[in-house]
């Protein structure tokens, strides 16, 4: 696994430098990230390249078995491409063009600014891309984030258009599909189409309040700016592995943050990484995004490019709070046993200037080694004694289903919002599962599903033809299906169904949608839920879509004039069963509902009865298991453990129960 830190030789002083430089070499870690931020030191003026700067880092650190991930500088571009070229400044969505003095303040489609980021790819990729003491590159930093992943400037513009008649054709086939009868708005050439005004990009401010905009002209947008996300990056993924065999990755931040689709953006790229900043104080870290992460390229170890340090003050204000001591290494434990092959600090040492100056780091400003600096030590010794463990495989046998359309769809049309969000709710079935001891990896709609013994769809509300066929032979093929309400009302145009709900899917699930309703404080209701001899009652919550057919009623309202409605279904189609939950469920039954399905479906069950706020990972290794264990309660716990293990990290035998200190951790393998 490569461990370690971001550093940043272009700020520091000599003696400054020096002292880093050999703390670093001490600290044991085997990775180094940089060159991110420094376009103006690569290319102080046009066509005019310096590495030396950088070159003198890469060979101090790789001579002492520490290589370097090389990042293109293109989130900053310099003042005088701006001075020469204003015209590549991104224009948010209210017309304002961001100035020089931030990060990330250009159009990703301006075609002279894609120019001089190839030729920047390429310099690095010709100058770096066969050094030995290279282990890969990193393309920009974080794409799209803080607000510049939706350009709204002439030239996004045209593409845009563009980008509309390549995919309909025929302004008629536009007008027909997106429905621009409604409200006067059928076109009679693709260039009267303007970029949608309102944007669901994080931070955005809306223009014009109650402006309700084309939903498929939306959804296209969305899209489309992915896409012209992706076809940037891949424009210097394409210069760089012109010169080397190295892996090529950006990193991506949240799942959906920047609204980028990281299942297609990943495609040209060699792994999937992102960037995490998990609260490390008195609290788990949610490893949702590690089997999101997972999943991105279909089982593929990923990388954390950037993983939370310390406490102290933050880039936007108010500050985080230090980590429990044990909390950096546990974390990094818990990465890797999710899937990580790379995990690196942000950053080394805190910056003294600049927009992030006095944030978090490993060491302070002053450059003393202190308690996190020591701990970093450990855990890299850590990761080298575990080494050889690193490729054990995973085998879950259920997965969730995420899709881009669908999180798009839901926040330009949302549902119940705030209460209800797309993938707060994927997040919180996986912890459900986890929960009950079932691991679960996360796939999306175009993955292939079928070793799966049980599929979960959260909230399809936006469900394409062909996903519908191929989760029709999921099911008649043997498998397990479980969606939930708002399954299957619009089509990939961002259009509703005529059909009844859910869309072409009644006989999978037997059953057709009558009534649906969001479910506020003043409309709750009680569920009734009975399987395999259990018995459960709840309130309702999120929405509701009312059930009727030839499926058995699971569930079904015991109060309200919704009294004896059916609400959770289960239909035998082909060889497998379907599940159909229409409404939200309180935790613990819901939990109950899913842990019974999955006992139906065979689904693999961790054997440890895990206390709260433990969580259990299991991999498999040749023939043997390997189960790891994080301990995220400030007490030590007593954990029952059937057979016999040896602990591979502290070389202890285990038989009949392990004991955890807090913040502790184990890694049993089977005997």
């Amino acid at each position: 696994m490569r461990y370690g830190v971001s550093y940043y030789p272009e700020h520091k002083k000599p003696e400054e430098y020096q002292h880093d430089i050999r703390c670093i070499i001490e600290s044991g870690i085997n990775t180094v990230r940089m060159g991110e931020f420094a376009w103006c030191r690569f290319e102080p003026e046009e066509g005019n390249y310096c590495f030396d700067w950088l070159d003198e880092a890469v060979e101090a650190f790789g001579k002492h078995g520490i290589e370097t991930i090389i990042c293109t500088p293109t989130a900053c571009p310099p003042a005088w491409m701006i001075e020469k070229h204003p015209d590549i400044l991104y224009m948010d969505n209210r017309g304002i063009r961001r100035p020089f003095g931030g990060r990330r303040h250009y159009c990703y489609n301006n075609e002279t600014y894609r120019k001089y980021s190839a030729k920047i790819a390429e310099a690095i990729g010709k100058h770096y891309g066969s050094n030995p003491y290279v282990a890969g590159f990193q393309i920009d930093n974080e794409p799209a984030q803080e607000g510049t992943g939706r350009c709204h400037c002439p030239v996004c513009q045209k593409k845009f258009q563009e980008y509309l008649k390549e995919n309909y054709h025929t302004i008629e086939e536009f007008n027909e599909r997106s429905g621009g009868i409604f409200w006067s708005q059928e076109y009679t050439h693709f260039g009267q189409i303007q970029i949608p005004v309102n944007s669901i990009e994080v931070g955005a401010i809306q223009q014009i309040e109650a402006f309700y905009e084309n939903p498929t002209v939306r959804l296209e947008f969305e899209r489309f700016a992915s896409d012209s996300q992706i076809e940037y990056q891949n424009i210097q993924t394409q210069m760089l592995k012109k010169y080397t065999t190295k892996f090529v990755t950006t990193n991506a931040t949240g799942l959906a943050t920047n609204s980028i689709d990281y299942y297609k953006s990943t495609k040209a790229l060699d792994t999937y990484a992102f960037d995490y900043y998990p609260g490390l104080r008195n609290t788990s870290v949610d490893s949702f995004p590690y089997a999101f992460a997972r999943g991105v390229k279909e089982g593929k170890h990923f990388g954390v490019m950037e993983f939370m340090s310390g406490g102290g003050h933050r880039f936007s204000g108010s500050g985080r709070q230090q980590p429990n001591p044990g909390a950096l290494k546990q974390a990094v434990f818990q990465s890797m046993a999710h899937g990580a092959d790379l995990m690196l600090h942000f950053q080394y040492r805190t910056f003294p200037f600049g927009a992030e100056q006095l944030n978090y780091a490993i060491v302070d400003m002053d450059g003393i080694p202190r308690r996190r600096y020591y701990e970093m030590q450990e855990t890299a010794a850590l990761l080298k004694k575990i080494e050889p463990y690193e490729e054990a495989r995973f085998v879950n046998e259920a997965a969730i289903l995420v899709d881009y359309d669908v999180h798009w769809a839901l926040r330009i049309k949302p549902v119940n919002d705030p209460d209800y969000h797309y993938l707060d709710y994927c997040g919180k079935i996986y912890h459900l599962l986890q929960k009950n001891g079932v691991g679960a990896d996360v796939l999306s709609y175009d993955a292939d599903w079928s070793a799966y013994k049980l599929i979960i769809l959260p909230g399809a509300f936006l469900l394409k033809e062909a996903h519908r066929e191929n989760l029709k032979a999921y099911v008649k093929n043997g498998g397990h299906l479980v969606a939930t309400f708002l399954t299957g009302a619009k089509n990939g145009d961002n259009v509703g169904y005529t059909q009844s709900l859910p869309a072409g899917m009644q006989d999978v699930f037997g059953v057709t949608v009558q009534e649906v309703e969001p479910i506020f404080a003043d409309n709750v209701a009680t569920v009734r839920i009975s399987v395999n001899g259990h018995e459960w009652e709840s309130k309702d919550s999120d929405w509701c879509d009312l059930l009727e057919g030839t499926a058995h009623m699971i569930g079904t309202y015991a109060d309200t004039y919704k009294k004896g409605c059916g609400v959770i279904s289960e239909n035998s189609f082909g060889k497998g069963t379907a599940y159909y939950i229409g409404t939200g469920l309180e935790p613990d039954v819901f939990g109950a509902l899913l842990r019974e399905i999955g006992r139906k479906a065979g689904v693999f069950k961790i054997p440890f009865a895990l206390p709260e706020n433990v969580e259990a990972v299991c991999r498999m290794l040749d023939d043997k298991k390997i189960y790891y264990l994080i301990n995220f309660t400030q007490d030590q716990v007593e954990i029952p453990v059937p057979g016999q293990y040896q602990d591979l990290v502290s070389d202890q035998e285990i038989r009949g129960s392990i004991h955890m200190d807090a913040q502790g951790f184990a890694m049993l393998i089977e005997k």
